[in-house]
């Protein structure tokens, strides 16, 4: 059936239009039943990375650093339907019509600060060189951590959620959308950020490159909804009411409690599986 969004994620009634004066030009600015798509409100979780990435950098640690140091997420562009065309009668008149379709967003890129002691090139030089040793071309973390050479190994899975501005409003629709990589890997070390100019000292923000395979369904933004849940950007919810108010309690979001600053991230073990049937 036609992708559909789950009742999990915002979704814009149509019989709102009903209330809205388009010979005017205008909306419905009394009842305001349309508010405007806000960017700038969203989260990368990273469901998976190679283990041998997280053998070496720790496994929460490094998911946390990822995580917590995302300043930007680009490549996601527009799926467009493919339409060949056919022709008919001495002038050769053309009509068209949809031949198939590919959803593309293969490549993407997050943005990233570094810092003194370059943990961001340091993590991807590994990760890269790794797969593809830059001197003699072949791979080398089978042999470094006693595995088979598979894209199983040396890829990840990546979540990315983009919200409305109440981004800690669990529960209330407030994802706007949600998408899934599957078989992500880096392609590229960071080391422009190393070049000298004369007179500038800038703190760099470096762009990673990345592949993997999209997935777009009602499956994920359910996915995205309990990740949500699961894992919690608050603080106390008493920071976030003016002062001499409280709502009794610590930062609470469905059945479980956190304490602020903490990221309960899964398991190192865990793998999201039954993606194939997205």
């Amino acid at each position: 059936m036609p992708l559909i969004p789950s009742d999990n994620i915002r979704v814009w009634g149509f019989e709102t239009a009903d209330d809205a004066d388009f010979f005017k030009g205008s909306m419905d600015y009394k009842n305001l039943q349309w508010d405007p798509f806000v960017s700038g409100y969203a989260f990368i979780i990273w469901y998976k990375v190679p283990f041998w990435i997280e053998k070496t950098f720790g496994a929460t640690s490094v998911r946390n650093f990822m995580q917590k140091n995302f300043h930007s997420f680009s490549g996601i562009s527009s799926i467009e339907l493919q339409t060949a065309t056919q022709s008919h009668g001495f002038t050769g008149n053309e009509s068209n019509y949809a031949t198939t379709i590919q959803k593309g967003n293969t490549d993407f890129s997050i943005k990233m600060q570094e810092f003194s002691g370059s943990p961001v090139r340091n993590l991807f030089q590994f990760w890269v060189s790794g797969i593809r040793d830059p001197e003699s071309g072949i791979a080398t973390y089978p042999k470094l951590f006693n595995c088979d050479y598979a894209a199983k190994n040396h890829t990840g899975q990546l979540l990315y959620i983009v919200t409305r501005p109440d981004a800690n409003n669990i529960g209330q629709k407030n994802i706007e959308f949600a998408c899934f990589y599957d078989a992500v890997f880096p392609v590229s070390i960071p080391l422009d950020h190393m070049n000298y100019d004369k007179g500038s000292h800038d703190s760099p923000e470096i762009d990673i490159n990345f592949k993997g395979v999209f997935h777009m369904s009602p499956e994920v933004d359910n996915f995205a909804k309990k990740s949500l849940e699961d894992i919690h950007y608050l603080r106390e919810e008493s920071e976030y009411l003016p002062t001499g108010h409280s709502i009794g309690g610590a930062d609470r979001m469905g059945d479980s409690q956190v304490k602020p600053g903490e990221f309960p991230w899964l398991k190192k073990d865990s793998v999201v599986t039954g993606w194939d049937k997205l």
